[in-house]
């Protein structure tokens, strides 16, 4: 069975990870796919879980340095769910149009874990 994050391989050959589970109208379970395009968009679809395909589960340890939404960070867990995970961000300064800066300072963020593979390991 797979769990969310872990990579599928659908019959075309295209990867995608698992981003959720769903119940469907005849009592089963679907999974919404969700991979990465060549131009940074995503494209996700639902589809039975009876025929994923597992291909990889992602393994993040605390302390791996990850990026979220081109956020620099450091992984820190994964919440009781499996669905969300924890990252440190660094602090970053960010430049202001009008000129000046604001200043971010380190803090925790969550994340979807799907997306976390899908920004952090290659998904081709």
């Amino acid at each position: 069975m797979v769990q969310v994050g872990d990579i599928v391989v659908l019959g075309t050959g295209l990867r995608y990870a698992v981003l959720e589970f769903l119940g469907n109208a005849s009592g089963g379970q679907d999974v919404r796919l969700i991979r990465r395009n060549a131009d940074g968009t995503y494209s996700s679809f639902q589809k039975s879980a009876e025929f994923l395909v597992p291909a990889e589960t992602p393994v993040f340890e605390p302390g791996d340095e990850v990026t979220i939404d081109g956020f620099k960070g450091t992984y820190m867990s994964r919440e009781a769910d499996g669905d969300v995970a924890r990252v440190m961000l660094e602090p970053r300064r960010r430049q202001l149009s009008g000129g000046g800066f604001v200043q971010i300072e380190a803090g925790i963020a969550r994340a979807s874990f799907a997306l976390l593979v899908l920004q952090n390991r290659k998904v081709t």
